[in-house]
């Protein structure tokens, strides 16, 4: 049987949503997935499932090893702190794709006020070049995707 890939679709910005957008970019199916966690049988697919569709958070250890399979910074699906300045910058990256419209705009000071204009100042910068290839077609939206994922 072919199967057949599109460009994922955010819903929310739920865990469990974010991890299955992030797994069908890497073209992984559930059951793939839960295979790769060690879950035997017809059990992998519903493990994945109920993972995906329920609000509670995920086990450090099973973040950690679900980051490894799919390849990407575990920082773009851990529960988010509001209190640290990294998580606001994933969560910004995942606003934009829920929202593409909406319009980003910060304004980077001269010089950092705090810990959070900071480490928001430096990777808003790396963020905002990057966008600008994705918008002018320098890079793909896989390309761009795969930064977000990996490096940003």
């Amino acid at each position: 049987m072919a199967v057949y890939y599109s460009k994922p679709v955010l819903k929310s910005l739920a865990q469990g949503d974010r991890l299955a957008f992030i797994r069908q970019f890497r073209h992984v199916t559930q059951p793939e997935l839960g295979k790769k966690l060690g879950i035997q049988g017809i059990i992998a697919r519903n493990q994945i499932c109920r993972i995906e569709r329920t609000s509670r958070n995920l086990r450090p250890e099973r973040l950690e090893k679900i980051a490894e399979i799919l390849n990407f910074n575990v920082a773009m699906l851990r529960r988010w702190d509001f209190e640290n300045a990294e998580d606001l910058f994933y969560q910004s990256l995942w606003v934009e794709e829920l929202c593409p419209d909406f319009q980003f705009r910060y304004l980077v000071p001269g010089r950092a006020m705090n810990p959070t204009h900071a480490l928001f100042k430096e990777k808003y910068k790396k963020w905002k070049e990057m966008r600008r290839k994705y918008i002018r077609g320098t890079i793909t939206y896989e390309e761009y995707w795969e930064w977000k994922l990996t490096k940003a």
